[in-house]
Parts: C-alpha cells; sequence; structure tokens
C-alpha cells in the first residue's frame, strides 16, 4: 500500500509513518519543514496550499492525517484554522487524485469524559463539563471528516489517541509535559481525578492498523491504561527514583497555580508549563476502552513500561533541565527501554589518510545518571 503521513517530522505522525514502514508500506511523509523519520521519503507541503497537497497525494491509496496544532495555548482561531481547515483541504485533495481512504487524527476527548473513576468507548460524547479551545477544535475536526468523506465518497477512519507519551519530538507537547512537570515540581504534588496514557509507538501501530483494515465511518479509540493522577505520579516517582507523590492538590488549587503560571510567563516570556484551560479539566476522569482497536490486532503495551519508556526520551532531552535530571535515579527498567545503536569503530577514511593519527573523539557525558 503507498500511504502518505501529514504531519510526518511531528510525534504522533513520525511514529505512524515508521509503523507503516516497518509492515512494508510505501510511506511519503508529508513535512512542512524538518525531516521524516528514517527510510520515509520526505515531500514539502503545506496544508495551506492545496497544490502542494495534491502533488504529495498523487498516486497514494491511503493518507493518514497527523498534522495539527496539539496545544492549550493557542488562540481558538489559529485551531480551528488548522484542525479543521486543514482537514478540509487533506480531504479534498485527497479526493481530487484518486485517494481511496483517509485516516484522520482525532483525540480520546471527542469521546468525552467522566464525573467518576468509570471508562467511556467510542459511543461517548462530550457532556456538560468545560471543553478547552483545543477539545471543541478536534471534535469539529471529526465531524467534518465523517461528513465530508461521505460527500466525497473517501473512506474516513478516525483515530483517538489517549494521553501519548514518550518520544522524539522537537518540543514538549502537552502530554509530556504532564511528566516533566511533576518532576520539576519539588512538592511532587498531585491532584484528583485520572487519564488514560499509551506509548507513542503503539499509538503508531495502531494507525497502521486502521490504514489496513478500520471500518470506514467507525472512531477507534487509541489507548493503554487508565490510572488515577496519584497512580501515574506514584509510578513516575518508582521509576525515576524519587520520593512521592505527597499532597494532593484541589481542582481549585490546580487552577490558581495555572494562573500564576501564566502570569509569570507573561512577565518572562518563557513558556508556561501548565495552561488555564488544561487546569480546569483536572478533577475529571478521561478514562477509555480500546476494545474496538484490539479487534484489529492492537495491543499496547502496559503502563509501567509506557512511562519507563517516556522518562527514557525526556531525561536525554533538552525539555529538563540539568539540575532535574541530576536529583534523579532511573531505575533498570527505564534503561532497558533505550535502544542500542551501533556504531562502527572504524576510522572514516579520511583519517590517518596522510600519515597522521586518527582525531580523538570526546566521549559526551551520560545525561541520565548511573543506575542505583
Amino acid at each position: 500500500m503507498r500511504v502518505v503521513v501529514t504531519g510526518a517530522s511531528g510525534l504522533v505522525g513520525g511514529q505512524v509513518a515508521t509503523a507503516l514502514l516497518a509492515r512494508g508500506h510505501e510511506v511519503r511523509g508529508l513535512v512542512r519543514r524538518g525531516s521524516a523519520p528514517a527510510g520515509v521519503t520526505a515531500v514539502r507541503g503545506d496544508l495551506g496550499r492545496r497544490p502542494s497537497l495534491q502533488a504529495a497525494f498523487a498516486e497514494a491509496d491511503t493518507v493518514v492525517h497527523c498534522a495539527a496544532i496539539y496545544s492549550y495555548d493557542v488562540d481558538a482561531a489559529e485551531l480551528e484554522r488548522v484542525q479543521v481547515g486543514g482537514t478540509r483541504a487533506v480531504l479534498e485533495a485527497a479526493a481530487t487524485v484518486g485517494v481511496r481512504r483517509v485516516v484522520v487524527t482525532s483525540s480520546a476527548v471527542t469521546c468525552g469524559s467522566s464525573e467518576w473513576p468509570e471508562a467511556v468507548d467510542e459511543t461517548g460524547r462530550p457532556g456538560p463539563e468545560f471543553t478547552p479551545a483545543y477539545f471543541r477544535t478536534k471534535q469539529q475536526q471529526e465531524d467534518l471528516a465523517f461528513e465530508l468523506g461521505d460527500q466525497l465518497g473517501l473512506e474516513v477512519v478516525a483515530a483517538c489517541p489517549t494521553v501519548v507519551l514518550g518520544g522524539p519530538d522537537r518540543r514538549l507537547v502537552p502530554s509530556n509535559a504532564v511528566l516533566a512537570r511533576y518532576l520539576l515540581d519539588p512538592t511532587r504534588s498531585t491532584y484528583p481525578g485520572g487519564c488514560n496514557v499509551v506509548a507513542a509507538p503503539d499509538v503508531g501501530l495502531g494507525h497502521a492498523l486502521l490504514a489496513e483494515s478500520g471500518t470506514p465511518g467507525l472512531r477507534y479509540l487509541l489507548g493503554g491504561r487508565n490510572l488515577t493522577w496519584r497512580d501515574l505520579h506514584a509510578v513516575v516517582s518508582d521509576l525515576a527514583g524519587i520520593p512521592g507523590p505527597f499532597l494532593e492538590a484541589s481542582p481549585q488549587q490546580v487552577r490558581a497555580t495555572a494562573t500564576a503560571a501564566g502570569w509569570w510567563s507573561r512577565l518572562t516570556g518563557s513558556p508556561a508549563l501548565v495552561s488555564e484551560d488544561e487546569a480546569r479539566t483536572v478533577g475529571r476522569y478521561y478514562w477509555y476502552h480500546h476494545d474496538r482497536a484490539a479487534a484489529l490486532g492492537y495491543a499496547p503495551r502496559d503502563a509501567t513500561e509506557t512511562v519507563a519508556l517516556a522518562l527514557s526520551w525526556l531525561l536525554a532531552s533538552s525539555h529538563l533541565p540539568r539540575w532535574v535530571r541530576e536529583g534523579l535515579r532511573p531505575t533498570a527498567a527505564v534503561y532497558a527501554t533505550r535502544p542500542l545503536v551501533p556504531r562502527s569503530l572504524t576510522p572514516p577514511a579520511d583519517e590517518g589518510a596522510t600519515g597522521g593519527a586518527p582525531k580523538r573523539v570526546k566521549t559526551p557525558r551520560p545525561v541520565i545518571p548511573p543506575a542505583r
């Protein structure tokens, strides 16, 4: 199958492209800037330029549309322009060049949430609870995709990931910021409610399964384990080798902290790790069932391995300051998730070509403290 993945330089798009390639498909990655994953042919394009989309989608069987804005801080009009307007452009371009199927990356939040610790499935919808602009535009995106797909004769399938943890990614998206906030918090506070966490590679594989055999007109939750915030923070503490969690902040206290963080961000020009909109979701349970995707062969890893994989990437990234990394004592489980990358011990051909000694290569210091 010939597949084009939009947003292939992003967290989810990169994992989707990699998973499709591993399953033997011919994959092109549409990128506005940056690069596609190794082995994936990169093509330049922009959701705002229809000709570039048509050129990228030419001769493709399937398009997986992952390009989006994942943020709680962006203006609602900009979110709608990219999530909704971009999806319209992708579907219309795909229909114009004869693409058969489009998998649209939506979000689990379109299935709603619960006031109590109970999980919902794909039949759920948001209720009267507060919904951030990001949530609303993902719902609008999903509704448009199915409606427009029917009009254009496209097979549209919606992928609804939960809280996606791990990397690689150039920026700290809100899902990974959940871990960073806890590691940066000297009080190791937690809060009521809960979420469903899933590893980024599992979400990539889930999209590949939907591209291959998802039923048109349906949405599929791609999640992992349902956890309270306290349980999630306890897993992070255990794996990072730090005490906690200790205090449980009320939803009102979390919102006050977010307001203060926003004020400080505007004063200093530094990014805030939590927004007021995101803070207003605290106290609810974003718990989900993924039985529909499981029927296609979707089988996510457990929560401990998911968090270990995410910590392994996060601790080796630039998203945590050095003083935080030096205060952690990651367990062997975190190290076990890091892939071993082979490197040739033979010096490059130009080294020593004139009879001189090979250059010494300075070995970088490890960014993760030794295991206990």
